[in-house]
């Protein structure tokens, strides 16, 4: 009884280990960049479970693959010789996939950004992001974003008309600050706030994709991010291989910054 119980066991196991080999396979070779400083206000929404995101503590995501939307308004800052002082923009679509080769996604920047700073947050995007994994951008498009932050910093909204609708809700204590700050691999900083998600609704005809995720997991963060931070290598995400546990480097990471392990 016990052979047998051992034999779908082992499936499982060496199936996980598969997935885990074939992401460290695949995982882009870090791109390149110029000099960059950003500081600005973040937030995802994607179909994990609220409070609980897998891909953030070095696993792979709840459902195989990721949809989600990734949003970023930079208050201050540059990449090389470009301004980047108000930039809005959206990465929506399969986001994270046990599959690298499976992601896919549409870029969203607002219109009254110029083509300078378009093709240079893209540039910086992908360089984070090669940090991570495969994140194939298929598409840009120039488009109204609508983006509000309550006077409190408790509620965030994004908008695109007639494309993308979010609401996101963050609980605070009487200090004023985030109830539920965790570490997490993201390519803004080392630590999210993990959010209600009250509104994530998608559709965009033109791509073919169309969700209603309202209820899922949301996280906010609030960054200051340097081109030294990558070159020092202080990120968790890129000591990450998607094994489902803290490498001994993040473990490291999280308690030098006086975070919990969870």
């Amino acid at each position: 009884m016990k052979g047998k119980l051992a034999v779908p066991f082992l499936i499982c196991l060496l199936a996980c280990l598969a997935l885990e080999i074939s992401w460290a396979q695949k995982k882009a070779p870090a791109a390149t960049a110029p000099d960059f400083e950003v500081e600005g206000i973040a937030f995802t929404e994607c179909q994990c479970t609220a409070y609980a995101c897998p891909c953030r503590s070095n696993g792979h995501p709840t459902h195989g693959s990721c949809h989600a939307a990734d949003f970023v308004f930079i208050q201050r800052g540059h990449y090389g010789n470009v301004k980047l002082d108000g930039l809005k923009a959206v990465q929506a679509g399969n986001l994270v996939d046990v599959n690298p080769d499976q992601t896919s996604s549409v870029m969203y920047i607002d219109e009254k950004t110029t083509p300078e700073q378009r093709a240079a947050f893209v540039s910086m995007w992908n360089f984070m992001l090669s940090h991570w994994g495969e994140h194939k951008i298929d598409k840009v498009k120039v488009v109204p974003i609508q983006f509000a932050e309550s006077p409190d910093k408790t509620q965030y909204t994004l908008t695109i008309p007639g494309i993308l609708e979010e609401k996101v809700v963050l609980k605070r204590g009487k200090d004023g600050k985030p109830l539920h700050t965790v570490p997490a691999m993201d390519q803004w900083g080392n630590s999210i706030n993990y959010a209600d998600n009250v509104v994530f609704k998608y559709h965009d005809k033109e791509v073919g994709k169309s969700w209603d995720l309202s209820g899922h997991q949301a996280n906010v963060k609030y960054f200051h991010t340097t081109k030294k931070t990558y070159d020092d290598k202080e990120l968790l995400v890129q000591h990450g291989d998607m094994s489902g546990t803290w490498t001994p480097k993040q473990k490291e990471i999280i308690q030098k910054a006086g975070m919990k392990v969870e």
